[in-house]
């Protein structure tokens, strides 16, 4: 009895955690449509411009994302092993991979940015890196407003 309690149990968990994790993509990809609607008029792109534009940004983000999940596992190893307990020569060669990452990132951005600009031409590519400014501070300014109700409520 015990068994199937904790079978069921297990199961309202692992329900739960894809539930949540559903919203969490949900919302991530409301955000982003969110952000591609503020840029398309904010930049003043065409149709043609955006339908090229966000294809050429999407194959950017996927491969920075998986260069951030590599970056992201060797860091988590290195703080279950713990910053004390590593040696300079492992801690030295950890910081290097980094300034790797690092690098390879910004190598990508500016390889894209390339090709953004060869899609919308230098003065949209300024407005696109503009409006990605501004739609962090209105993304931050919405949370901050949402922040500030819970807290009165």
């Amino acid at each position: 009895m015990k068994k199937k309690a904790g079978l069921w149990m297990l199961g309202l968990l692992t329900l739960s955690l894809a539930v949540n994790a559903q919203k969490g993509d949900d919302k991530r990809e409301e955000i982003k449509k969110e952000k591609r609607e503020f840029i398309n008029q904010y930049c003043g792109f065409t149709d043609a411009e955006a339908e090229k534009f966000w294809k050429v940004e999407d194959d950017m983000n996927k491969r920075l994302n998986e260069m951030r999940t590599a970056s992201r596992k060797e860091l988590k190893s290195l703080k279950e092993k713990g910053l004390d307990n590593l040696g300079d020569d492992e801690l030295k060669r950890a910081m290097e991979n980094r300034k790797n990452v690092e690098q390879k990132m910004l190598d990508i951005r500016w390889e894209y940015h390339q090709k953004l600009m060869d899609i919308v031409g230098v003065k949209k590519i300024a407005k696109y890196y503009d409006g990605e400014r501004e739609f962090r501070k209105k993304l931050i300014g919405e949370l901050k407003d949402k922040q500030k109700e819970q807290d009165d409520e």
